[in-house]
C-alpha cells in the first residue's frame, strides 16, 4: 500500500485508521510489516508545479494512484480544479443511469479556451468539406491547433486510467516547465478521465468493502477478484465499449454527440487487461476493418514510435498488436471511421496495492498509473508535432469520399418503409446520433443493381418514403462499417482462423463478425449499386400520430400490433388494471386495419373498470407513441374473425421474476432488464440464484431463466420449478440455461440438443417436413381426392430407400462439425406465423447466433422460428439437378433434415459461417414453446437481446414475457 517514500508519512496515517478494525487483545493496534518492492518511488508528476493549484492529494486525501479514486472524488477533483485554473473548462457531457454526472476536460492555453467555438467551427469544415476552397482549407490549418481526446476508464474495474487522467489533468495545468507551456499554446487537450462512473463506483466500493490493513499482492485474494456483476460493466451490466456504434445508453451516447461536436485528430483509450501481463497499445494486427483510411495506419506507426520510445526510457516492457484485432467497429475505435487516429492502451490490471509476478516482482499500482500517464503525454506531444500534416491528409480524404472518386460513389443503403414506427424511429434516431445524412425518396424509384439481405441480386422498385443513406458522404467510412451487409475477411486471416480452430480451438475473432444494423434491427434494407440523388429530399420526421383516435360509439380500442410499442402499452395497460385482449389472426372492423398481435380493449371487457378507460388508454398511448384506434363496430368484413370470437384472446398480467447472480451471464440478465425498463416499463423481481431454494414462485406466473455460465440449478431447484411450471407458470429460459433443462434427466423439456437426439434423427426429420408441409397453399394429392381406387404409390417426403447413418456416425459427424461455431453470425430463420410467439415478426428474420446450443425439436413442441428459409429454387437450377439425380424420386439433405422438393435452405446473411457450422445449425430450433402441465416452457437457444440491439429477436422475447401467461398457459378465473 505504500508506493512512494514521500508518501510514506500518510500512508503509516491511512494504514492506522484502517487498523483500527483489527485491534489485538492487548488493544494495541497492529501496523502491517515492510514490503520489498512494493514502494513505488518515482513522482507521477514532475518539474516546476504551480502552487495556486491544488494538489491531487489535497483534494482526494491520499497521493494520486495510491488507490482508485471514486467517482464523487474524481467530480470534486475537477470543480476543485476549475475553480483556480485557467488553463482548462469541465463540460458535463451527461449522465449515467444512476444519475452521476459524465465531464470531459478541457485544457489548453487562456487564448485557446477563449476560441473554442471557433475551433470547433473550423474542425467541423474541415470534417465535411463541401465547397472548401483550398486557400480556406490552408487559412484553417494554419490557425488550428492540435485537437486530442484522452478518454478512461469505460470499464469501471479497469482502474488506472481514472488515476493517470487525473494525474495527467493536474500535470497539464499545474505545471510551469516551457515544453507544457509550449504544448498548451500548440493544443487543445480533453480529457474524459471516467466513461463509466456507475461501474468505477460499484468497483471502488467493492475494494473499499475487501481492503484489509496490509497490502495484499496476490492475484488470488478477493481484493483482486471481482463479484458478480463486475465494475466492468454499466447500470445494466452492459460493456459499454460495445456500445459505440449502437449509441444504447447515455453514457456512450454522450460520447458520440462530443466527438461530433470536436472533430479531434487523436483519440486514446485506456484500459486494463489481464494482471500477469505487461503493456499493450499500438496498432492492431488482422483482422481489420477494410473501411478504415490508409492515413489511419500511417500516422499510428509514427505515435506508436514515439510512444515506444517513451515507455522504454522507463525500462517498461509492452508489446503490440498479437491479441488486438479491429475488425468490430462498435468499439471507441469507432472514431478511426470517423478520421480520427485510435489509440488502445492495455496496462496489467493492478486493481490495488500491487501485484505479484511470476518474475518474482512486484507491480505497484501507482506504476500501472504512471505508464498510462507517460503514454498519454508521449502521444499528446506527437500530435503536436505532426498536427497540420495529419490535418492535411484528414481533409484528403473526406475530400474524396464526398467526390465521384469515392471508394463508397455507387452504394447506397435503402430502408424499406414499415408499420413498425418504433424500431424505425429507433434506427432513425441511431443514425442521427452518428451524423450521417439521411434522404428519403418522394417518388418510386427503380433500382436494377440492388443486394437484399438474404445475398440475392435483384431488380425492384423502391416505394416513397424510403430511407436512403448515401455511402458518399463524409462520414462514409462509418456509414459503410455500421450497413454494409458484410465485413469483409481476408482469405490469408480465414486461412489462419482455421488452423487455429483445428489445432486447439482458439479464435482470431475478439467479437462477433457481424453487426449490421438493418439486420440487428430486423428491418428490411438493400444495398443498392448506385448513388441515388433524384426524386430524393433530406430526411423529416414524420408527423408525430395522434395517441387517440375518437369514434363516437366506439364499442373497442385497437393499438397495431405490427409495431413493437404495442407490446409495452399492453403490458402497462394490464398494469394499470384495465382488461386487454390480443387478436391472433388479422381483420377488418369498422374499416380499420387489425394484423394478428394487435391489442385491443373493450368496453364490455372493462365494464366494472373504476377509472376513466379512455383517459387511460390515451394516457398509456401517448407514453409508448402508438395510435389507439376507436372502432364502432365488431363484425369482421366477410369470414373475417369478429369481437367475441376466439381469435380474440384475454391476456393475463405478467408477474415477472428473473434469475441473476453466481452463475448466470450478467450480460444477458442486464440486457433482458434493460429491454424491460426501456421497452415496457413494468414491475418485476430480481431473484439472486444463491437464494432460489427459498424462493416462493408462487408469487409469479413468468419466470426468465438468462443464460448461464455453467449448469446452475440443482435437483431440488429444477424440481421446485417443474412444479411451479405444472401449476400454470410460464418458463422462459435463454442460450446456456437451456441444456439443464433439455437434459433427459431432467424430465423437464422434450427439446432436446443436438448431442441427444441422434437416436430419433429421423423422427426428428419427420416432424420437420410435417411442419413444412403444413404450411403449403396446395397439394397434388387434391388432384386424386375423388377418384374411387385405392392408390399403390405414396410420395414420402423423405428418401425411404437411404440407409441412415447410424447414431455413432452421427455423433463423430457432428463432433467434427461442433469445432467450427460461429463468434457471431448473422443467419437467415423462419417464422410460423400462425404462433403467438411471433406477432411482429415477417416470415423471416435475421438471428445473431454465437455458441449457442443447437436445439432439436418435434411432436409436441411448437418450433416458433427455425434457422433457415427455404427459397425456391430456379427452374432450370431444378431441372439440371433432376437430371444428374441417381435416384428418383429426387431426394437432398442438409445435415440431419430432407430438403422439400424445388426448395434451397438460405442460411448466412452476415458474418464468418463455416460451412461445417452452417450445416449443423440448418433446421435446428431457434425459438420453441410446449405445455407442461397448466404451465408452458419456452426456449430461445441463443440470447435474443444482444447488446440491447437486436430488435427482431428481442421482439419475441418480449411476446413471450407479456404475452405468455395469457396465452400459452392455463389462467384460472379468478374474478369471482
Amino acid at each position: 500500500m505504500y508506493m512512494r517514500n514521500s508518501y510514506k508519512a500518510l500512508s503509516i496515517a491511512i494504514a492506522s485508521t484502517l487498523a483500527m478494525s483489527a485491534i489485538a487483545a492487548d488493544g494495541v493496534t497492529r501496523l502491517p510489516t515492510e514490503l520489498q518492492g512494493l514502494n513505488y518511488n518515482k513522482p507521477l508528476v514532475e518539474g516546476k508545479l504551480s502552487s495556486s493549484i491544488p494538489t491531487p492529494e489535497s483534494i482526494l486525501g491520499f497521493p494520486v494512484g495510491q488507490r482508485a479514486a471514486t467517482p464523487a472524488q474524481i467530480t470534486e477533483a475537477l470543480a476543485a480544479w476549475q475553480k483556480v485554473s485557467d488553463r482548462m473548462q469541465v463540460v458535463e457531457y451527461a449522465q449515467s443511469h444512476e444519475g452521476r454526472p459524465l465531464h470531459y476536460v478541457v485544457i489548453s492555453s487562456a487564448k485557446n479556451l477563449a476560441n473554442t467555438d471557433q475551433i470547433k467551427s473550423d474542425l467541423a469544415r474541415l470534417a465535411n468539406p463541401v465547397n472548401l476552397s483550398s486557400s480556406e482549407e490552408k487559412r484553417i490549418i494554419d490557425r488550428l491547433p492540435a485537437v486530442s481526446w484522452l478518454a478512461y476508464t469505460i470499464h469501471g474495474n479497469e482502474a488506472s486510467g481514472s488515476d493517470a487522467a487525473l494525474a495527467a489533468i493536474y500535470q497539464l495545468i499545474a505545471s510551469q516547465e516551457q515544453d507544457i507551456e509550449t504544448l498548451l499554446d500548440k493544443s487543445v487537450i480533453i480529457i474524459d478521465p471516467l466513461m463509466n462512473p456507475d461501474g468505477r463506483a460499484r468497483f471502488t466500493k467493492q475494494l473499499q468493502q475487501r481492503r484489509g490493513v496490509a497490502p495484499n499482492v496476490d492475484t488470488q485474494s478477493t481484493l483482486h477478484t471481482d463479484a458478480w456483476a463486475t465494475g466492468r460493466s454499466n447500470h445494466y451490466f452492459f460493456d459499454l465499449n460495445r456500445d459505440f456504434t449502437l449509441g444504447v445508453h447515455p453514457e456512450t451516447q454522450g460520447i458520440v454527440r462530443s466527438i461530433n461536436e470536436w472533430n479531434p485528430q487523436l483519440m486514446i483509450d485506456a484500459h486494463e487487461m489481464g494482471s500477469m501481463d505487461s503493456y499493450l497499445f499500438g496498432l492492431a494486427r488482422e483482422p481489420v476493418n477494410k473501411n478504415l483510411s490508409s492515413h489511419i495506419r500511417k500516422w499510428g506507426t509514427v505515435f506508436e514510435q514515439d510512444q515506444a520510445d517513451a515507455l522504454d526510457k522507463e525500462n517498461w516492457p509492452y508489446y503490440m498488436g498479437e491479441w488486438l484485432e479491429n475488425l468490430y467497429p462498435g468499439y471507441s475505435s469507432y472514431a478511426a471511421f470517423r478520421g480520427t487516429i485510435h489509440i488502445l492502451y492495455e496496462q496489467a490490471r493492478i486493481k490495488e496495492d500491487g501485484v505479484m509476478q511470476p518474475n518474482g516482482r512486484i507491480v505497484s499500482y501507482a506504476e500501472g498509473v504512471d505508464k498510462q500517464l507517460v503514454s498519454s503525454i508521449a502521444n499528446i506531444k506527437t500530435l503536436a508535432k505532426h498536427s497540420k500534416d495529419i490535418y492535411r491528409d484528414f481533409v484528403k480524404d473526406k475530400r474524396q469520399l464526398i467526390s465521384k472518386d469515392s471508394p463508397f460513389a455507387d452504394q447506397t443503403f435503402a430502408i424499406l418503409p414499415t408499420k413498425n414506427h418504433q424500431r424505425m424511429a429507433k434506427f432513425v434516431n441511431l443514425m442521427q446520433l452518428q451524423g450521417f445524412e439521411l434522404h428519403q425518396s418522394t417518388k418510386p424509384i427503380k433500382v436494377s443493381k440492388a443486394k437484399n439481405q438474404l445475398g440475392e441480386q435483384v431488380k425492384t422498385e423502391l416505394p416513397v418514403g424510403t430511407l436512403l443513406i448515401r455511402n458518399r458522404q463524409s462520414q462514409g467510412r462509418l456509414v459503410s462499417a455500421m450497413l454494409e451487409f458484410d465485413a469483409k475477411i481476408t482469405d490469408e486471416v480465414l486461412v489462419e482462423e482455421r488452423q487455429r480452430l483445428l489445432r486447439n480451438g482458439s479464435s482470431l475473432m475478439y467479437d462477433a463478425t457481424a453487426w449490421n444494423i438493418s439486420m440487428m434491427y430486423g428491418l428490411e434494407a438493400l444495398t443498392v449499386k448506385e448513388d441515388i440523388s433524384e426524386d430524393i429530399r433530406p430526411y423529416e420526421a414524420p408527423e408525430q400520430r395522434p395517441p387517440i383516435i375518437k369514434k363516437e360509439n366506439a364499442l373497442a380500442y385497437v393499438i397495431d400490433g405490427q409495431d413493437d410499442a404495442s407490446v409495452g402499452f399492453a403490458a402497462r395497460l394490464m398494469e394499470r388494471g384495465v382488461t386487454t385482449r390480443i387478436i391472433d389472426k388479422e381483420t377488418v372492423l369498422d374499416d380499420v386495419n387489425i394484423s394478428r398481435g394487435s391489442i385491443i380493449v373493450s368496453r364490455y371487457d372493462n365494464e366494472f373498470f373504476t377509472g376513466d378507460l379512455d383517459a387511460v388508454v390515451e394516457k398509456t398511448a401517448k407514453e409508448m407513441h402508438v395510435t389507439a384506434h376507436a372502432v364502432a363496430g365488431g363484425h369482421g368484413e366477410g369470414d373475417l374473425p369478429d369481437f367475441g370470437g376466439s381469435h380474440f384472446k384475454v391476456l393475463a398480467q405478467p408477474r415477472i421474476a428473473i434469475l441473476h447472480g453466481s452463475g448466470v451471464s450478467s450480460l444477458d440478465f442486464g440486457a433482458i432488464w434493460h429491454s424491460i425498463d426501456s421497452n415496457l416499463g413494468i414491475r418485476h423481481s430480481h431473484i439472486d440464484s444463491n437464494h432460489f431454494n427459498w424462493t416462493d414462485l408462487r408469487r409469479y406466473n413468468t419466470l426468465v431463466l438468462p443464460s448461464t455460465w455453467r449448469s446452475k440449478l440443482g435437483k431440488s431447484e429444477l424440481s421446485a420449478i417443474n412444479n411451479w411450471v405444472e401449476s400454470g407458470g410460464t418458463l422462459i429460459a435463454i442460450d446456456g440455461s437451456v441444456p439443464q433443462l433439455t437434459n433427459p434427466k431432467a424430465k423437464l423439456s422434450q427439446v432436446r440438443e443436438i448431442k441427444d437426439a441422434f437416436k430419433e434423427i429421423e423422427q426428428y426429420d419427420i416432424a420437420l417436413q410435417r411442419e413444412w408441409l403444413a404450411q403449403q397453399d396446395s397439394y397434388p394429392e387434391i388432384s386424386n381426392i375423388w377418384q374411387h381406387n385405392a392408390v399403390d404409390t405414396v410420395n414420402y417426403p423423405w428418401d425411404v430407400k437411404a440407409k441412415p447413418l447410424s447414431e455413432k456416425q452421427l455423433k463423430k459427424q457432428d463432433e467434427w462439425l461442433a469445432q467450427f461455431r460461429t463468434s457471431g453470425a448473422i443467419v437467415a430463420a423462419r417464422t410460423d406465423q400462425k404462433h403467438w410467439l411471433t406477432f411482429g415478426a415477417p416470415p423471416v428474420i435475421p438471428v445473431l447466433t454465437a455458441r449457442d446450443p443447437i436445439l432439436m425439436s418435434k411432436g409436441r413442441v411448437e418450433t416458433a422460428v427455425r434457422f433457415g428459409s427455404y427459397q425456391e429454387m430456379d427452374a432450370s437450377a431444378w431441372k439440371k439437378h433432376v437430371k444428374e439425380a441417381k435416384d428418383k424420386p429426387v431426394s437432398r439433405k442438409v445435415g440431419w433434415a430432407t430438403l422439400p422438393q424445388k426448395q434451397e435452405l438460405t442460411l448466412r446473411m452476415s458474418g464468418l459461417l463455416w460451412p461445417e457450422a452452417s450445416k449443423r445449425l440448418a433446421n435446428s430450433a431457434y425459438l420453441t414453446r410446449e405445455r407442461k402441465g397448466n404451465g408452458q416452457i419456452i426456449l430461445f437457444s441463443g440470447q435474443p437481446v444482444f447488446r440491447g440491439s437486436t430488435l427482431a429477436t428481442n421482439r419475441l422475447l418480449l411476446n413471450a414475457i407479456v404475452y405468455g401467461s395469457g396465452l400459452g398457459a392455463h389462467t384460472p378465473i379468478t374474478k369471482l
